[in-house]
């Protein structure tokens, strides 16, 4: 076991002599660097938000080794069981989750933008948003569109924010996170889907974010909030992205984890990700009937 603060590996081992555990290493480092080098290991499961895979995570796997990792991507944490596939790591399974961010070399600060009284852009990808620009649009009267479905309320959504994510990624927009505090959700300046982080996104003419649910006869619709000249068209996207999600049955991501110096060429078709160590690469793989969206 590692951890960067020493006062964390004291405790540590103490707590595990006084426990009777005596085959357990305690051993202080920063783990963004290979520890005991020359080691290699069936499982690595990182207890730390993560915003890239360094090369020592990988390298230190087995041929067929796993890396459990809570990883941003997008802004959005999910927490991933990766296996080792030569110079690749590839999905498993993966699940929605949080995590206090990583120390040290790999530690990556989340930036916030103020666009208005209680609302904020949450950016984790080195994003080129205009906070201005931000600003003068959500002041510009809203156009809400719906997507015209009737989903029941065991409908589990947590896969479609990353499946906006890579739409918008793949087209003119800047993918951002909304986030707003109670009183901005309260007067109505805003309606999102989740005032802690919903998906968003920031174009020349339109800001567009997924909205509140809308119910009917114990079954919801899902929508978007556009601001700005081009509002209408940018919700209609959005909405279009969200029953496409839904048609094909609520995809799950797959992700694939590959190294830095990796050439376009070599990358297998996906969103593509760039981190500082590692080129991620993101894909929807259609579910089983029984399992998709009734």
């Amino acid at each position: 076991t590692v951890d960067i603060d020493p006062d964390v590996t004291d405790r540590a081992s103490a707590c595990l002599a006084k426990a009777g555990y005596h085959d357990v290493k305690v051993v202080c480092a920063d783990a963004e660097h290979p520890v005991e080098p020359g080691s290699r290991y069936d499982l690595i499961i990182v207890t730390a938000g993560a915003w890239d895979v360094p090369a020592a995570w990988r390298d230190q796997l087995t041929d067929d080794g796993v890396l459990v990792v809570p990883l941003r991507t997008f802004g959005l944490t999910r927490s991933w069981a990766l296996r080792r596939a030569g110079h690749e790591l590839v999905s498993q399974s993966h699940r929605q989750c949080g995590f206090v961010s990583v120390q040290g070399a790999g530690a990556h600060e989340v930036r916030y933008l103020d666009i208005a009284d209680g609302v904020h852009l949450r950016l984790d990808e080195n994003q080129q948003a205009d906070p201005a620009m931000a600003a003068e649009l959500l002041l510009q009267p809203r156009q809400q569109a719906w997507a015209g479905l009737g989903l029941p309320p065991r409908t589990v959504l947590a896969d479609l924010d990353l499946w906006l994510a890579s739409r918008f990624s793949d087209e003119t927009a800047e993918f951002v996170i909304l986030t707003a505090q109670e009183a901005a959700v309260e007067s109505g300046l805003v309606a999102p889907a989740w005032r802690f982080g919903t998906p968003a996104g920031l174009e020349p003419g339109a800001f567009c974010y997924r909205s509140e649910l809308r119910w009917s006869d114990r079954r919801f619709d899902l929508g978007a909030i556009a601001h700005g000249p081009e509002a209408a068209a940018a919700a209609g996207r959005m909405v279009d992205h969200m029953r496409a999600w839904v048609d094909a049955g609520g995809p799950a991501p797959v992700l694939r984890v590959l190294p830095a110096q990796t050439p376009d060429g070599d990358l297998p078709a996906g969103t593509v990700l760039d981190k500082r160590h590692s080129r991620l690469v993101l894909t929807f793989t259609p579910v089983s009937e029984e399992k998709g969206i009734s």
